[in-house]
């Protein structure tokens, strides 16, 4: 069912990275953003961390003391939310929200916990949804297992070398120690303040109800556009994987392929594609093309996509986008969580990876590929994708049970705009 509206919202998409790339979680975040763009006025605003910028020392020394205080009230903040706690910063955001008298605001990941809490205070009865995308706390929690730095992510080229060496090596146990043990709160606390909250994935939204409830959770696949059917008759002719290692899971991904392609000759070549900051390693069957405009060059015919996901969480996407080209994926039990497909017939553990590398004749590619083209169809339509955000962004009492049988329902309770203490507020932020 469409769902109706008395009028378009105004809403507010805070984001904290960069929109024009196309890596990570930034072409999900682009595709939320065109979803409510098609229906309601829409202000972007970038919440930038303090070290994509100038900051200035007021702005460093705000988000030090926000530590400080937390640290003292045994409620330490994450590292990375202390990334992006510039006061200065959260105040021009919320001054913006006030004066544009926004319907409803949208928050980029828990990265924004410092934000929200001004945002509540400032504005207590705004309608609020936060993308967590995946769990970080689960993902912080496997690099402190595994001994692995906690990634910089999109702001790596902001980070001085001299930084980035002491983070991802001097202090990468310390640091993923810290961030495992404190962004489970970070999590809390956020969902608590929040209206919605959106994962990826079942299965992250299942791990997260083990400690806390989950009502206000909701989880929305990630939209994947078919682009071309499964092949008939064509056998691999080539593996491939994308991904850049600026993100630890892509660099354990490529270490474990190289590895494997040193171990095994294999009798298709290896082509691996994304943007590399490392030295492209010399091995045997193994090939280099960096970043592609064009996603036709990487899901050739004949492409087999491995993706031995290192960490759970989330949904990984390279998957679906395998699937989408009518490509298969070869993946292991990681890569596959939140994706329900108990048919799909190449989900193996790495330990059993060689002996398919060394001989990839006689395997069930053709079916795999139909088996998760299908699933691409069927459950990750760009127009599911859009109705459930319509559905969600929609300001509605909080902790309301919601009536899924009638989504028209919702839409006529929206807030007015002329709601007198938002414009109150916004004279006042005007004002100062």
């Amino acid at each position: 069912m469409d769902i109706q509206y008395q009028r378009p919202l105004r809403i507010a998409i805070v984001v904290t990275r960069d929109l024009s790339e196309r890596n990570g979680r930034t072409p999900i975040l682009s595709h939320v953003v065109r979803a409510l763009k098609a229906r309601h006025e829409i202000k972007l605003l970038h919440l930038s961390a303090l070290v994509e910028s100038r900051s200035s020392i007021r702005d460093i020394a705000g988000a030090l003391l926000a530590w400080i205080a937390s640290v003292l009230r045994m409620r330490p903040l994450p590292l990375q939310c202390v990334l992006y706690g510039s006061p200065r910063q959260c105040k021009d955001i919320i001054a913006k929200i006030a004066k544009m008298q926004c319907d409803a605001v949208y928050l980029d990941t828990v990265r924004c916990q410092l934000l929200l809490r001004m945002l509540r205070g400032a504005i207590p009865g705004l309608y609020v949804v936060t993308d967590f995308d995946d769990l970080m706390s689960r993902r912080a929690n496997y690099l402190f297992r595994n001994r692995l730095p906690f990634p910089t992510g999109h702001v790596s080229r902001h980070v001085p070398h001299w930084l980035r060496v002491l983070s991802e090596k001097f202090l990468a146990g310390p640091i993923a120690g810290y961030e495992a043990l404190t962004l489970p709160a970070a999590e809390n606390e956020v969902i608590a303040a929040s209206d919605a909250t959106i994962l990826l994935s079942v299965a992250d939204r299942e791990m997260l109800s083990l400690r806390r409830s989950v009502e206000s959770v909701h989880a929305i696949p990630p939209a994947v556009t078919v682009m071309r059917s499964p092949m008939k008759d064509i056998a691999p002719s080539r593996f491939i994987f994308i991904g850049s290692d600026n993100f630890v899971h892509n660099r354990a991904a490529i270490d474990f392929l190289l590895e494997s392609w040193r171990k095994v000759r294999a009798p298709l070549d290896l082509h691996i594609y994304g943007r590399q900051s490392r030295t492209q390693a010399t091995v045997e069957g193994v090939h280099w093309h960096g970043f592609v405009e064009d996603l036709a060059e990487v899901y050739q015919p004949g492409s087999v996509a491995l993706v031995p996901a290192m960490d759970r969480g989330g949904i990984k996407t390279k998957v679906l986008e395998a699937w989408a080209w009518g490509c298969p994926a070869l993946c292991n039990k990681a890569a596959m969580e939140g994706l329900a497909i108990e048919s799909y017939p190449l989900v193996l553990p790495e330990t059993e990876w060689l002996a398919i590398l060394a001989a990839p004749c006689d395997r069930e590619w053709a079916s795999a590929a139909r088996i998760g083209h299908a699933f691409v169809r069927d459950h990750c339509s760009a127009e599911g994708f859009e109705r459930a955000w319509q559905k969600i962004i929609l300001p509605r009492p909080r902790n309301a049970v919601e009536d899924e049988t009638d989504l028209a329902q919702i839409g006529l309770h929206i807030p007015d705009r002329t709601n007198t203490a938002q414009a109150a507020l916004a004279s006042r932020f005007a004002e100062s």
